[in-house]
């Protein structure tokens, strides 16, 4: 096997078992830490993790017709596994976070009862959340929010400015990635009676909004990061912004290469907070 189909069967596995999703979640945190100068608890990465992989593993049991048309490579695996990692992994995830602090225990829980309200149908008269209009991406960006903005604050505070910037920033992050990967998966959420956001409001519609929220996004970077705490990452901060103009004009056009859009879109964070613990290395010498 080459060395390419080496990397591309890697990538494959990763995507499709939700596990750079999963690295998402303690790398958004570390996101958090790195902002607010706050001491790393690796418990909390830890937690954050496993609460992530809990919540999307769950998500593989409960949209098996959804998956069938929109990654019909996944669709043949057993949802039985997907269960059981669901419920280990959450009920460990919760523990961690419990071991930390009650604060950090409810962070997680959050986003894990919003997920299971997200997936799963409670009653027959109640649609699921992500059946609502707009609500399911909001959701999810919410959730991220939860755990980049407040896990990183389990054990130390932070001033109010520097949190309403982690969480509208991520926020705004997740919910474009989002609503682009609702675009991929018009066909399957079609047949399933489930009407996003590029459902009803189409392709040009849904861009020019995306594109809107963005910018939304470099005004806030200004107004909080000029005369606070975060004026040294600014360039970082809008690599962000300039990237998510790049993929929302990349991916809401023609046919594209699940593959590639996954790690683009959901690898994103990789570098963004990468560049900003370098520049704040670089600005301590």
């Amino acid at each position: 096997m080459s060395t390419l189909k080496k990397i591309a069967e890697t990538a494959k596995f990763f995507t499709s078992n939700s596990l750079l999703l999963a690295l998402d979640g303690p790398v958004i945190v570390f996101f958090g830490y790195v902002l607010y100068g706050i001491q790393v608890n690796i418990l909390v990465l830890t937690a954050s993790f496993l609460g992530v992989f809990s919540i999307y593993s769950l998500n593989k049991v409960t949209d098996t017709k959804e998956d069938s048309i929109n990654r019909p490579e996944q669709s043949s695996r057993s949802t039985k596994r997907y269960a059981v990692l669901s419920i280990v992994t959450m009920i460990v995830s919760l523990s961690l976070g419990a071991i930390v602090s009650i604060f950090a225990f409810l962070i997680l829980l959050t986003p894990t009862l919003v997920g299971i309200l997200y997936s799963v149908r409670v009653s027959k008269s109640l649609p699921r959340l992500k059946e609502i209009v707009g609500a399911k991406s909001v959701l999810v960006a919410f959730s991220w929010s939860l755990y980049g903005a407040f896990l990183p604050l389990a054990l130390q505070g932070a001033d109010w400015d520097s949190v309403t910037l982690v969480f509208t920033y991520i926020f705004i992050q997740v919910i474009i990635n989002t609503i682009l990967f609702d675009f991929f998966d018009t066909r399957g959420d079609k047949d399933s009676g489930i009407r996003t956001i590029p459902i009803v409001f189409g392709p040009e519609k849904t861009k020019k909004m995306l594109l809107l929220v963005n910018t939304s996004l470099a005004f806030l970077i200004i107004i909080f990061g000029v005369d606070g705490d975060f004026l040294k990452v600014m360039p970082a901060l809008f690599f962000g912004v300039v990237y998510g103009y790049f993929i929302i004009c990349r991916f809401i056009k023609g046919p594209i290469n699940r593959l590639s859009a996954e790690l683009m879109i959901d690898g994103s964070w990789f570098p963004l907070v990468a560049l900003v613990k370098i520049i704040l290395v670089f600005g301590r010498l």
